[in-house]
């Protein structure tokens, strides 16, 4: 089983030179790391986001022939998530997105899905099997993953993390760059020990998941 992933980007004030899309894919590998003892990520490119056929993206791979669960089913959604959160961070910056997205549901234009629309639908099939099993409202599955993939972005380093990666992507003299060979420059930095705990600390926060965690945060269905 093969899958094709797209991630977002960072405030644009924070780096000019690098490109939404360039986010997008670094975004998404950062988030697949809580989740790389699971699966085995290939590679990674920028997005192109302006394009109709999509290119790009991170790419990663499974046993197919290991059961799926809510877990994993939720891991992949947390993956799909995030270009399109780390997009809102892209766009707005750390600090709005830290006060507003506690504030569900969304206002217009907070989670833009434009050019993403293909990733969004994706999400929202990835979050079905969870709804079913826990026997929750769509919305309220598909809200919990949103908001833990913004808290994760929020968290301590995280985003500058990404900053990093999405460097090594503009930098690299290939379009598609190794994972393998992101993850060990990652390892080399002096933050590297910090960021694999708060990975850690994320893991600890959402699993195992339950119903009452998923919808801990989340506001009465109208």
């Amino acid at each position: 089983m093969q899958l094709s992933i797209f991630s977002v980007s960072t405030p644009a004030t924070h780096n000019k030179r690098l490109d939404e899309g360039t986010f997008m894919a670094a975004a998404q590998f950062v988030m697949a790391l809580n989740f790389a003892a699971e699966f085995e990520l290939l590679s990674l490119s920028a997005m192109n986001v302006q394009a109709a056929a999509k290119k790009g993206g991170l790419v990663f791979v499974r046993n197919g022939k290991l059961k799926m669960h809510p877990e994993i089913y939720d891991h992949l959604s947390l993956i799909s998530i995030s270009s399109i959160c780390a997009s809102s961070v892209y766009v707005h910056g750390l600090d709005k997105i830290s006060t507003a997205i506690i504030h569900l549901p969304y206002s217009d234009g907070l989670l833009d899905v434009k050019g993403a629309e293909e990733d969004y639908m994706s999400f929202k099939r990835l979050c079905s099997p969870i709804c079913r099993f826990f026997l929750l409202h769509p919305k309220k599955v598909q809200w919990s993953a949103i908001l833990a993939a913004f808290r994760f972005f929020l968290m301590d380093g995280i985003w500058e993390v990404v900053g990093f990666v999405a460097r090594a992507i503009h930098q690299a003299d290939a379009d598609v760059c190794s994972c393998a060979q992101l993850l060990d420059e990652m390892q080399k930095q002096d933050w590297y020990s910090g960021f694999a705990a708060t990975l850690q600390n994320f893991h600890q926060s959402r699993y195992p998941l339950s119903k009452q965690g998923l919808t801990a945060e989340l506001p009465e269905m109208a």
